[in-house]
């Protein structure tokens, strides 16, 4: 046995627990490796020389653990602060799971040089990985990581960071791979070390410093270093690395050259060579071809052929040559203070003090070698503002809260501290299971700040807090809680309750706030991201606060305050609350101070009340509530009564509120504002006023508003921005502030008419008849009265086949004219428009004409450029335009114009214009404009040109000219980094041009390909007299700080320039950047807006004002190509190959059998059980190899990942993990089909990856067999998965994607009313005559259906030929399918689709389509005439993007086949075609000519088209298409038209009958209940004490042998459970047998509890129930859980609707009121005990501690079986002191845990030996005491419950169904009495008194707490067909 901790230890740890030990920087010589040298494998624990606070890993078993894991969880979790690993190899994948500092030192031969070092870890995936972005102080020393992959491409980290303070000393990194050192987040010092890698050396968001190193890449041409900044909310941070005193050389043998120093990864790389040596190996030019001005890259004093010096003239202009003076910036507390956002520091006590000192040193002597003094550089952190959506690898997570609480890397020995270690630095911890010096509740960490005036920082980890907080102190307090997300209060994890309600008569609202912070020295409050919630019930005049803040410089960001009356007091002073929550019901925001919310979500949660109460007292007193771009709205309990809520309500005659720049939404009344009483206005000297709002609770100029509102002009309305109201803004954190919310105000939609694909063209001619007139066009479907008509390849009767010939016939007079264009791309470069006459040419599409670009299908495209590198002469930029106009008053609708010549920028220099517009009085509305460089020329001098809710997009100057062009609604799209949007100019400044931009969206284009994150400039001065202003726009994150650029450097062109900004949002805006902006120079912030359409342009009699209103600033999220509504073209770049066999880092681990080092559950059931319920966590969970038989319902909110253990990701016939059930449900009975599901998913998200799910119930008749379903409403994706059933296999009611799986199945088998996008996948039946679908839309314009995208129709293997396949049948007359890029097997009938039956047909109005199909079941002659063969245009509805709302619930990483696009069919398929294709075609990435699309269509909608540019081969296929096709398309038209009109054509010889196999539904819908999980709590609660028996007797060394579900084995090994203040040693055995061995030891030091986990748990507080003790042995292995229990109280909620008009009664309260006196603060100590289950505690009085042991027979393997069920009326241990034999195998337990010697070995399972060793241990036990533990010692100890070891510990596993909790209070002495009861065949019962000593707990109340089990039935409504909701 191993030794373990003598008693001395024990109480060591007991003082240091107690007390907060001081932390310094102790150099390694404290504990170097003589220590673990000198240690020895003797029996006695005492002869080992580890300390006291050191934990000893030795892989021969002679150290307390075998492997480094275990010992390192233990250490963090226990506060043990060094782990000591002897000499050896050890093959594991070591993950640190903890937060807490700990010291790793390997043994080394007496050296400290990584060339001693004889501790190496070894994998072939990663030996180290850091995962947690709370990790602070993890250091290691003389210690290899080498990972043992061979492949010289694939990634193979030796170790993987993250967490701030990691550190590195005399270790190596190797790996042959490509990426040795990877880091997220973070920083790191790496010292004295070695790294070596293939390429890629050190790659990652890296905040790195490394000293003294060698470092060596393999290959040729490698990169060392390639890294890329990272942005933190609107701040952008680069990444550092230093190399400092290194050595960059090849290694012997390897013969490489040509290595680069760096490369960036993205944007933001930065490296610094100081002092180092370079061999020649590297590449002349030092930085690799790739680097770009966004990065930046030095050296200075370094040598070697390799160096600057050596190769200056062959240097990268990337890398400098940095001097003396510069190096001050990268000093190694300027690197690690200037790093990450909640990862910096500039405190260097954690870093070794020899290693900080050599550095130093070094750093010294290589600046005074170069013989001159530094100052500080400014390029170290270069941090500028951009939005959140910088583009960062996938992988990396989302970056943590600030933690900044210190921790060093070694003990001092003194101890003597008394508080937290983070003191110092200003920031208290406060956690729910807090380590030593961290507080339980924030109110104690409150109590513990000094009332020094300082600034002091309360840190507050993820939890939930129940209480009230006072903060009344001097000096600023900030309170932090812990989040991920710091612009997203919805996943704020830290929330502080309380429930307290005063009636508002009795004038004690100030008593009832969870928050209360009353502060009279302007010192301030900031509180981030935390919840305040006052749960008290809704009662009818009460009050009940979240919050009440009084004195000035108060500031909330991201935070919630919920309540219902009275939430949120602003009391008096100032304040600011910024993207916060809250929510109330009566006059939820009120009080008396000066306040601003900005981008708050402010949320009315009953019906007919009052958001805002102001008072003043007179108009000469400060105050009033300002809400600026807030969304106001209501919550989901409001109810339906819309119209019935208010602004605001006059507290006092002089009362302030304004809402400006916001959304109201419809539950606001149309009077907008209340009166306070209706005998009492209190309206008189109001200002009630209201500016620029959106929504359809704003005013508008249809509203009634009330009288005493004000509508604010601008002017006005400037009086009530930030600085203006508030006034200093410097004790604000903008960027905090400046956050993008989480939400976005809705878009203001309006209703379309239905567009169709048919339109109505009588009596057309082609000559002009001069009827139109100059007016908004009144449809976008038909053409206006006398219009000339266009149609690809004039296909409608009396039109024109192209623009160009159109325009050529109208008159040349001065008649106004119009153009209809019908959906198509024209190939055409149009002449100039050119005629006396106006002009309007309005595009075909189903919306409002002009109020969108995105549903255009009109493209006018040609491909025509010019090098202007010189520009020829005699040539001009205008002659490349696909569009031009030469006269005036022309307007154009829906038109996309595109030129398509070097469109992906391949030539520089050279122009391509889309549109070259000369003249005046020229519109454009919904038009899309594409090109590279000068895409849009505004080319008049005296021209006025107007541009609304259009697109431009290109890569240099795009938007370019003389003209004064007004830009309203539109989005500018850039491609190309360092350009600008636009360049405009005028001849002087009285000259008429310029550009003004309102409303407008700056982003990236969509076909962008490179990351343009703060690369772009809004404009620069095409003369000295430029004129642009941009105004009340949204600028995204690729605009630069500087916002503009110079012309050129040689040619600025600022003299007169007039660059100005108002009002505008994103992270690109000015605020957001003020000082760029600012030291730019030559750009003004203005203060009002002065160029209002009217006064810019010469009249606006000539501009469609329709919409001019109505219009919102588009978003981010809304740009898309013209013809979707987003990106038509799925981007697909991920790998369906993978690493499929290593669980992912965090993984819950299921498997049939245990593995060594991980928690594993033996069912599926139980780690789903286990999974948190937090929705802002995504767990996975892993399986391992093998058949499940379980029915599962995964309904936890959130994402759930399941992944099957593969080692062929990518293909679903070699899963290895299958979940089946065998289920069956009668469709013709009461149930719901669901019910046979084996998975239904019906939480929010759910991921399976290589998972089969099968139901095995057999093809019996009207039986649905389920294997999968998604319920409504959800999301559901399956990548490589195989799903088989009979019957209904796969139900689709929500939203399912499938990728490369199988779907096996009989009649109807993909069924359902929701969403299905199967790409890649096969679809094989097992029975012929069956129909693959029956979809059931709700609508007919509901977005459902099911696509089938390049899949695989055939039989299922082994099943034989099938000939009567039918694709589909509709369940309702709303049905939706599409085959689309499919191979249909000949299994598939002529027809192709069937009616439902023959009595039912429900055909009319169905969309069965087909498109681009092939194999001999795609043949089209003889299909169904309700089917469609869709064209490009038809077929556009089902691309991904627009088939689905939205696609970010799918993971596309692992997608690498492109969904198809609309009009890459160039050979579809007809009556006469057939051929094959494989199931594994994709569609190609770029996209051809569309072909014509179909006007006769019997399509009742019009999808709009991609945008497509042709080819030179393009007129050739137009040509073929109109001279085989055009006839047989009219003919068909006739048919499709009756069609149309309701006719059902049913031809009888093709007409199947299917009523024999179809299931028939009723008329009436029948809605499932919803199933109700009530899971079973069996709680055991017991008070008992720990025994600590004193060191001088020696008892015998007894081993527990325990298997349970969730357990960590290893075959022959020990494995110990450690509590808080017990330890014991736990050994589990294989499968076969089990072997006690007995050996006298040392004395024992401490006590486990355990007690077992069975299904059924019953359990009292006394230790016997009914006079009998009795344990139940189960079958086989059961779990034993360790846990504590608490109390809960839980509070119901009454909900009462209150009237916004309160009594006289309820007016009183509102005087103001006298702060709380700061003696009736409340502080409540709290002990928190730190258990690995989620439950509460309870404290029990009494003296008895009772535990229990269930000892299970094994029989066979090692498996854990479903939890049988156990009564346990008391506690029992089985004690066993000699062998005999018994049936099963060795269960044991024991109150002390010994040491021995000797091995372990196995009985057969048929025999094991228990023995009674009742005498000896009561004796040792009576007399026992510990002189040295305390009480205090356990109180602070971060382990207060009993803590299992990681490694050779069976870990804990909760099971489905029950869980054993244990509550332990610690005595200050004790002493201890054992009385042991030992049976053969049932459990024994150990009784044992509390000794008579003082107890000191702080639980003074006697609580008593049930054990309760409930069993709950479901039932489910009837139902025939049965369809879920």
């Amino acid at each position: 046995m191993r030794p373990w901790l003598p008693f001395s230890a024990l109480a060591a740890l007991a003082v240091a627990q107690s007390n907060t030990a001081t932390t310094t920087n102790t150099p390694l010589s404290s504990v170097d490796s003589t220590s673990i040298t000198a240690a020895s494998s003797a029996t006695s624990s005492t002869s080992t020389s580890a300390s006291k606070s050191t934990i000893t890993v030795a892989a021969d078993g002679s150290g307390q653990f075998s492997v480094i894991s275990a010992a390192l969880s233990y250490a963090q979790n226990s506060g043990y602060p060094t782990v000591l690993v002897k000499a050896a190899t050890y093959t594991e994948a070591l993950v640190v799971q903890a937060t807490q500092a700990v010291t790793v030192v390997g043994e080394t031969n007496g050296s400290k040089s990584y060339s001693s070092n004889q501790v190496t870890i070894v994998n072939s995936g990663t030996p180290l990985t850091i995962g947690l972005n709370s990790v602070q102080g993890i250091s290691w020393y003389n210690i290899n990581f080498v990972n043992t992959g061979t492949s010289t491409t694939a990634k193979a980290y030796a170790v993987s960071l993250r967490g701030t303070k990691n550190a590195f000393y005399n270790c190596q990194m190797i790996s042959a791979g490509v990426q040795p050192v990877y880091s997220t987040l973070g920083i790191t010092l790496i010292a004295n070390s070695y790294i070596e890698g293939y390429d890629k050396v050190l790659t990652g968001y890296l905040g790195m410093y490394i000293y003294n190193t060698a470092i060596t890449a393999l290959g040729s041409s490698a990169i060392l270093l390639y890294n890329q900044g990272y942005q933190v909310g609107t701040t952008f941070y680069n990444s550092t690395v230093v190399f400092d005193t290194c050595s960059l050389q090849a290694k012997s043998g390897t013969g490489n050259t040509n290595v680069y120093l760096a490369a960036p990864w993205g944007a933001g790389s930065q490296g610094i060579w100081r002092g180092t040596s370079m061999g020649s190996f590297i590449a002349p030019a030092g930085i690799h071809p790739s680097a770009n001005s966004a990065d930046y890259y030095g050296e200075f004093a370094n040598t070697g052929a390799g160096s600057y010096t050596a190769n200056s003239n062959k240097r990268s202009a990337y890398d400098y040559a940095l001097s003396a003076s510069q190096m001050s910036s990268w000093l190694i507390d300027q690197v690690f203070g200037n790093s990450f956002s909640g990862y910096s520091t500039f405190s260097t006590d954690w870093i070794d003090a020899d290693v900080l000192a050599s550095i130093k040193s070094a750093d010294a002597d290589q600046v005074s070698s170069s013989g001159t003094s530094s100052v500080t550089s400014s390029v170290l952190s270069t941090t500028v503002s951009a939005s959140g959506s910088s583009s960062v690898s996938s992988s990396v997570s989302s970056l943590a809260s600030v933690t900044t609480s210190a921790s060093a890397t070694l003990s001092s020995s003194s101890g003597t501290s008394t508080s937290s270690a983070s003191t110092a630095s200003g920031t208290y911890v406060v956690s729910t299971s807090p380590a030593a010096g961290e507080y339980s509740n924030v109110t104690a960490a409150i109590a513990a700040l000094p009332n020094d005036g300082q600034t002091k920082t309360i840190l507050i980890r993820a939890g939930t807090y129940s209480e009230q907080i006072s903060i009344t102190r001097t000096g600023k307090v900030i309170l932090r809680g812990d989040t991920d997300f710091p612009n997203d209060y919805t996943k704020n994890t830290v929330t502080i309750s309380f429930s307290n309600g005063q009636l508002t008569s009795a004038g004690k609202d100030e008593v009832t706030p969870v928050i209360y912070a009353k502060k009279n020295d302007n010192t301030g409050l900031a509180l981030y991201n935390i919840n305040f919630q006052n749960t008290y019930p809704q009662t009818k005049n009460t009050a009940a606060l979240a919050a009440d803040f009084y004195g000035n410089n108060m500031a909330a960001y991201g935070c919630s305050f919920v309540g219902f009356q009275d939430t949120l007091l602003a009391n008096k002073g100032k304040q600011v609350f910024s993207n916060s929550y809250i929510e109330g019901s009566i006059d939820f925001i009120w009080g008396f101070s000066t306040a601003y919310f900005h981008q708050c979500y402010i949320a009315t949660n009953t019906a007919g009340a009052c958001i805002a109460a102001q008072s003043r007292t007179d108009a000469s007193t400060a105050g009033g509530y300002v809400f600026d771009s807030c969304y106001v709205t209501y919550t989901s309990s409001y109810g339906s009564t819309f119209g019935q809520s208010y602004l605001g309500r006059p507290y006092s005659n002089f009362s302030i509120a304004v809402y400006m720049n916001s959304y109201i939404d419809k539950h606001i009344n149309s009077a907008g504002w209340s009166v306070w009483q209706t005998s009492n206005p209190q309206t008189s000297n109001v200002l009630f006023g209201e500016f620029n709002n959106t929504g359809p609770g704003s005013w508008t100029s249809s509203t009634t508003r009330a009288t005493f509102a004000t509508n604010l002009t601008d002017s006005q309305a400037a009086s009530y921005s930030l600085s203006s109201w508030i006034g200093d803004t410097t004790w604000l954190d903008m960027d905090a502030y400046n956050y993008v919310p989480s939400y976005s105000f809705p878009t203001t939609s309006t209703t379309n008419p239905t567009a169709t694909t048919s339109a109505t063209v009588t009596s057309v001619s082609t000559t002009a008849t001069g009827n139109a007139i100059w007016a908004h066009p009144t449809s976008g479907t038909t053409p206006p009265a006398g219009a000339v008509l266009v149609s690809a390849q004039g296909t409608v009767s009396g039109s024109f086949s192209n623009l160009t010939a159109a325009l050529a016939s109208l008159p040349s007079d001065s008649s106004v004219q119009s153009v209809f264009i019908y959906p198509g791309t024209y190939t055409e470069q149009v002449p100039s428009v050119n005629r006396a006459g106006p002009v309007m040419i309005i595009g075909y599409q189903g919306g409002n004409p002009g109020q969108s670009y995105s549903g255009n299908q009109v493209t006018i495209t040609f491909a025509r450029g010019l090098s202007v590198s010189p520009l020829p002469t005699g040539h001009s930029d205008a002659e490349t335009a696909t569009f031009s106009t030469a006269s005036n008053k022309i307007a154009l609708y829906n038109i996309n114009i595109v030129n398509s010549d070097n469109l992906d920028g391949a030539e520089s220099s050279y122009v391509t214009l889309a549109g070259s517009i000369y003249g005046t009085q020229i519109a454009f509305y919904g038009c899309y404009f594409n090109g590279w460089q000068d895409t849009l020329l505004t080319g008049s001098t005296a021209g006025y040109h107007y541009y609304e809710s259009s697109y431009i997009g290109g890569a240099i100057d795009f938007i370019w000219g003389y003209s004064k062009a007004y830009f309203k609604g539109c989005t500018i799209g850039a491609k190309r980094a360092s350009s600008a949007m636009t360049a405009q100019s005028r001849a002087s400044s009285t000259a008429i041009g310029g550009y003004i931009f309102d409303q407008c969206l700056f982003t990236t284009a969509p076909d962008a390909t490179v990351d343009l994150t703060q690369k772009v400039y809004l404009g620069r001065p095409y003369s000295q007299y430029a004129l642009v202003v941009v105004k009340n726009s949204y600028l995204d994150s690729l605009i630069n700080p500087s916002g503009w650029k110079i012309w050129s450097a040689t040619d600025p062109r600022t003299g007169y320039i007039t660059f100005a900004e108002f009002n505008n949002s994103g992270p690109g805006n000015w605020e957001n950047n003020n000082a760029s902006r600012t030291a730019f120079g030559y750009a003004t912030l203005l203060s009002s807006d002065s160029y209002s359409l009217s006064s810019v342009m010469d009249s606006t009699s000539w501009i469609d004002l329709t919409y001019f209103d109505s219009i919102t600033t588009p978003q981010p999220s809304s740009v898309s190509t013209p013809g979707s509504t987003s990106n038509t073209t799925t981007p697909v770049n991920g790998s369906s190959v993978y690493d499929g066999i290593t669980p992912p880092a965090g993984a819950y681990i299921v498997s049939k059998t245990s593995i060594e080092g991980m928690t594993t559950y033996s069912y599926i059931q139980d780690a789903l059980n286990a999974l948190p319920t937090s929705s802002k966590v995504t767990p996975t969970v892993f399986i391992y190899p093998g058949v499940y038989t379980e029915q599962l319902v995964v309904n936890r909110s959130g994402t759930t990942i399941f992944r099957g253990y593969s080692n062929a990701t990518d293909d679903y016939s070699q899963n290895q993990v299958t979940i089946t059930y065998n289920a069956g449900v009668d469709t013709q009975g009461d149930q719901s089909n669901s019910d046979s599901a084996t998975v239904y998913a019906t939480g929010n998200y759910f991921q399976a990856y290589n998972i089969n799910f099968d139901n095995t119930y057999g093809q019996q008749k009207n039986i649905a067999s389920l294997g999968f379903a998604v319920k409504s409403s959800k999301y559901a994706s399956l990548y490589a998965c195989r799903v088989t059933g009979n019957q209904d296999t796969l139900l689709i009611n929500g939203y399912l994607f499938a990728f490369k799986s199988l779907i096996v199945g009989s009649i109807d088998f993909i069924w359902g009313s929701g969403s299905a996008y199967f790409l890649s996948s096969t679809i094989s039946p097992d029975t012929d005559d069956i129909n693959i679908t029956a979809d059931k839309r709700t609508t007919n314009t509901t977005q459902a259906g099911f696509v089938f995208d390049q899949c695989k129709i055939t039989p299922y293997t082994g099943t034989g030929a099938m000939s009567k396949i039918s694709l589909g049948r509709p369940w309702n007359n709303f049905a939706r399918v599409a085959y689309i890029n499919s191979y249909l097997d000949s299994c598939v009938e002529a027809a192709g689709w069937e009616q439902w039956s023959s009595s039912s047909p429900q055909t009319d109005g169905v969309l069965f389509g087909e498109y681009c199909n092939s194999g001999p079941g795609a043949a089209t002659g003889s299909r169904a005439n309700f089917s469609t063969q869709l064209t490009d245009a038809s077929v556009a509805q089902f691309q991904l993007t627009t088939f689905f709302p939205i696609t970010s619930w799918i993971n596309f990483t692992y997608v690498d086949v492109t969904p198809f696009v609309a009009g890459t069919c160039s050979n579809p398929v007809t009556a006469s075609t057939s051929f094959a294709m494989s199931s594994t075609s994709s569609v190609p990435l770029s996209t051809t000519l569309s072909t014509l699309m179909s006007l006769t269509s019997s399509s009742s909608s019009s999808v709009p088209l991609t945008t497509l540019y042709t080819t030179k081969t393009v007129t050739d296929k137009e040509t073929l298409i109109t001279s085989s096709t055009l006839s047989d398309v009219m003919i068909t038209s006739t048919v499709y038209a009756t069609n149309d009109v309701g006719s059902t054509i049913t031809p009888a010889p093709v007409t199947k009958t299917t009523t024999a196999k179809a299931t028939t539904t009723t008329s009436s819908t029948i809605v499932e209940v919803d199933v109700t999980s009530i899971s079973t709590t069996v709680v055991t609660q017991d008070n008992g004490l720990t025994i600590t028996p004193d060191p001088v007797y020696k008892t015998s060394t007894l081993t527990s042998t325990t298997i349970i579900s969730a357990e960590t084995t290893k075959a022959g090994k020990t494995s110990t459970v450690q509590g808080t203040v017990t330890i014991t040693t736990v050994k589990t055995v294989t499968p076969a047998a089990t072997t006690s061995t007995i050996d006298a030891g040392q004395t024992i030091t401490s006590t486990i509890s355990v007690t077992p986990k069975p299904s059924t748990l019953t359990s009292s507080t006394t230790t016997t129930i009914s006079g009998s003790t009795t344990t139940v042995t189960s079958k086989s292995a059961s779990t034993i859980y360790i846990s504590q229990t608490s109390l809960k109280t839980t509070t119901k909620k009454v909900t009462t609707t209150l009237s916004c008009i309160p009594t006289a009664a309820a007016k009183a309260k509102r005087d103001i009121l006298a702060p709380r006196a700061a003696s009736l603060t409340t502080v409540t100590q709290y002990t928190t005990f730190l258990t690995y289950v989620k439950t509460s505690t309870v404290s029990i009085p009494g003296s008895t501690y009772s535990s229990t042991i269930t000892v299970p027979t094994t029989i066979g393997s090692t498996t854990t079986l479903k939890p049988a069920t156990t009564t346990v009326t008391a506690t029992s241990f089985k004690i066993v002191t000699s062998v005999y034999t018994q049936p099963g195998s060795t269960f044991t337990s024991t109150t002390t845990s010994t040491q021995t010697v000797g091995k372990t070995t196995t009985l057969k399972a048929s025999t094991s030996t228990i023995t009674s060793t009742v005498g000896i241990t009561s004796t040792s036990y009576k007399t026992i005491t510990a002189p040295t533990a305390t009480v205090s010692s356990f109180k602070t100890s971060s382990v207060a419950s009993t803590t299992t070891l990681p490694r050779q510990t069976v870990l804990v596993t909760k099971s489905a169904d029950e869980t054993v909790k244990t509550t332990t209070t610690l005595p200050q002495t004790t002493s201890t009495v054992v009385k042991t009861v030992t049976s053969s065949e049932k459990g024994v019962t150990i009784t044992v008194p509390k000794a008579e000593v003082t107890k000191t707990t702080t639980v003074k109340s006697t609580v008593t707490a049930f054990s309760t089990a409930v069993k709950t039935t479901v039932w489910r409504s009837p139902r025939s067909r049965v369809y879920d909701i």
